[in-house]
């Protein structure tokens, strides 16, 4: 019976250690989409004002 106890706290022991990985995995992960959102963000920013000025030129050639 003692053994059975000792076998239940081992596989506690390991089930802890694997989501402690997980945990840290998934915070690494998260710190670098986290990163590299701001630099996707400012090229969204970047490509919605060109869009915004090739249509401005655009509508201005139309005109003509």
């Amino acid at each position: 019976m003692r053994n059975l106890d000792v076998q239940q706290v081992l596989r506690w022991i390991v089930t802890a250690i694997v989501l402690m990985i997980a945990i840290v995995l998934l915070g690494f992960v998260l710190k670098i989409a986290g990163f590299l959102l701001g630099y996707a963000i400012r090229g969204l920013i970047v490509l919605l004002l060109l869009a915004i000025v090739i249509r401005l030129v655009g509508g201005l050639k139309g005109r003509r």
